[in-house]
């Protein structure tokens, strides 16, 4: 009988199977027409990343659909990869943090986010994914040395005091309520502690 191996480390259970072959990396993109069509039936996953700095969070704008407004750092997973190694990668890649040891990593919880538009043709089809977040409380010169890619990100990211969020946000909106019930569960979080 195969045998598993379960992570435990990042409150998300991962369990892979000796033996299973990925035959594509983080660097391989599915081509576009593809991506596409499998958004019409497929739920993806992707893993958000809360960085926190003496209780401010940062938020950022990303350039494209699905989100176009105020939200969090994060992106997709690839196959085979556990939750931990995409927001350990997410980290690197997305906002220049590439030591980030996997015990940083402090699951907050699962979010459902249906969105109506997306990049991809026919935009108004919109895509789902459940989000996978995490919280990672970043040194002072983590912060200071954290920079977004200027490719996924507008350049007028912020940190900003929790409580202050709802500031830049319409309540009314769905996924803004999304985003407020992310920044309330990192409060109980931080209560919690």
């Amino acid at each position: 009988m195969p045998s598993t191996a379960a992570s435990t480390t990042s409150k998300v259970l991962h369990f892979a199977e000796v033996g299973r072959v990925n035959p594509k990396t983080a660097a391989d993109r599915m081509p576009e027409a593809e991506y596409a069509a499998a958004l019409d039936y497929l739920v993806f996953t992707c893993v958000d990343l809360v960085f926190l700095h003496q209780h401010q969070i940062l938020l950022a704008r990303r350039n494209h659909y699905p989100r176009k407004t105020w939200w969090v750092i994060g992106g997709r997973m690839v196959a085979g990869e556990s939750p931990l190694e995409t927001a350990q990668r997410k980290a690197t890649e997305e906002a220049g943090l590439p030591t980030l040891a996997g015990d940083r990593f402090q699951f907050i919880g699962v979010y459902s986010t249906s969105f109506a538009l997306r990049a991809q043709a026919p935009s108004h089809h919109g895509s789902h994914s459940v989000n996978l977040t995490y919280l990672v409380e970043l040194t002072p010169v983590e912060q200071q040395q954290l920079r977004l890619v200027s490719t996924e990100y507008e350049a007028d990211y912020r940190w900003i005091d929790l409580d202050q969020v709802v500031t830049l946000v319409d309540p009314n909106d769905s996924l803004d309520q999304a985003l407020l019930a992310i920044v309330h569960d990192v409060k109980t979080r931080l209560c919690d502690s």
